[in-house]
């Protein structure tokens, strides 16, 4: 009798045990979501923009005072709301700049310049989670493919374009990829071509590498990860792995052109050679710059824009 009170005992203890367990997990797995989701919550993105502009010596105001912008709206298909500036050239070819992590669309001044002096038009949006964009969450491209796809119906449908262009840098890049792996070629919601510069290279792999300090196979990047990544995808509905840019370009049938910063410590450059490796399409190209993460277009512009022009002329834009 004494021993079955034991076993019971200690069963019971267990059972707490495992209980407290789970609901921390549970508690842990919400907390690190919410933080993914709403990572920008407490910034100034385009604040953020006009520093990091400043970094690499970039005249952020000659920019504007030169080139006069309109304000547009397309409507995603879960209704949000999509903010961009338009600059106008009088062009029938329209490229569309998809900004990184932190910022807004003024990160993209630099690469909507040169496009602007090569006569296209050009329409810098602002991602979710960043600049006026309304949804304040941040999912890697899992949901800003969908603002990237109303842009360029917008784009062909209001603007009248005739060649449809998506330039994407960092995690604008992954959500270019991931945007070019969910629409079919030729439809009024596809580009024509795509062009990824510095593409994070999964929603998963990069929070592993956050939490780990560039260990995905610790404890704690594991256990972090892993708990918000369920947790996610049971109240958010978000999947990390519709995320994973490495894998989604499998069904990526778009012209694509990748560029490979070389000396990027952000996205590294054998994973950003992955994504590139994976892409579906035939009529790709890839681009290594001697530069940090995205600083290609800043370091050599021309020699930069010289390679991207030859990549759209080989697609017949």
């Amino acid at each position: 009798m004494k021993k079955n009170r034991i076993i019971r005992g200690l069963g019971i203890t267990l059972g707490v045990i495992a209980f407290i367990g789970a609901a921390g997990s549970v508690a842990m797995g919400g907390y690190i979501a919410d933080r993914i989701l709403h990572q920008n919550s407490d910034k100034d993105t385009q604040d953020n923009s006009i520093k990091q502009l400043e970094v690499w010596g970039y005249d952020t105001e000659k920019f504007i005072n030169t080139y006069t912008g309109s304000e547009i709206r397309a409507v995603a298909e879960d209704g949000n709301e999509v903010p961009g500036t338009y600059f106008d050239n009088g062009s029938d070819k329209v490229v569309i700049l998809v900004h990184g992590a932190g910022g807004d669309r003024v990160c993209t001044y630099p690469l909507a310049e040169q496009y602007i002096e090569d006569g296209f038009d050009v329409i810098a949006i602002d991602q979710r989670g960043c600049g006026t964009n309304p949804d304040d969450r941040v999912t890697f491209g899992i949901k800003e493919e969908l603002d990237v796809k109303a842009m360029v119906r917008y784009a062909r449908e209001e603007l009248g374009a005739e060649k449809v262009i998506v330039h994407g840098q960092s995690m604008g890049a992954q959500t270019t990829a991931i945007y070019a792996s969910n629409v079919t070629p030729g439809t009024v919601e596809a580009a024509d071509a795509v062009i990824c510069d510095s593409p994070v290279p999964g929603m998963e792999l990069v929070l592993k590498e956050m939490f780990g300090d560039g260990d995905t196979d610790s404890f704690v990047a594991c256990y972090l990860t892993g708990t918000s990544k369920v947790f996610m995808k049971v109240v958010d509905g978000i999947d990390y792995d519709d995320g994973d840019t490495i894998n989604v370009v499998k069904n990526d049938y778009i012209p694509t052109m990748i560029i490979v910063s070389d000396k990027d410590e952000v996205c590294l450059p054998d994973q950003v050679m992955q994504v590139y490796d994976n892409i579906a399409c035939g009529n790709k190209m890839i681009l290594h710059v001697d530069s940090a993460h995205i600083e290609g277009i800043i370091d050599d512009p021309e020699g930069y824009m010289n390679s991207v022009e030859s990549f759209l002329i080989g697609t017949g834009i």
